[in-house]
């Protein structure tokens, strides 16, 4: 029985620190630069200039991202497949990350009501 819940209290532990260790990959493989290469809104394809979009994440914490002439700046953290970014003098956003390997970064917004798909490749 002692060993039983010696058993339980180490999975209990390696379940609880499995979800950093994600987020600690998912980090490393964030950071860096990303262009745009598509851009869907309701699943159908648009004319904005998606090669104009650029994401740079820094391991320290902070970003910054271009389209056309727009620029922002700020931190950003991940938990899970969520990124969240605070531009300086804006609202913190959210936006899903349904796929991030090492050349593809997918982002799935919700502007407005408006389902948006942003697929970036790393630059680098």
């Amino acid at each position: 029985m002692k060993h039983l819940h010696e058993l339980l209290i180490i999975l209990a532990a390696t379940f609880l620190l499995l979800p950093g260790c994600q987020n600690d990959e998912a980090n490393k493989l964030l950071i860096g630069i990303w262009r745009g290469v598509e851009w869907r809104v309701e699943g159908k394809a648009t004319q904005r200039d998606v090669q104009s979009v650029t994401f740079m994440f820094e391991e320290n914490g902070t970003y910054a991202a271009t389209f056309g002439t727009q620029q922002e700046a700020g931190t950003y953290r991940l938990e899970g497949n969520k990124l969240y970014t605070n531009a300086q003098g804006q609202v913190q956003k959210m936006v899903k990350l349904p796929r991030l390997t090492v050349d593809t970064l997918v982002m799935d917004m919700n502007r407005s009501g408006t389902a948006e798909t942003l697929v970036l490749v790393r630059s680098e």
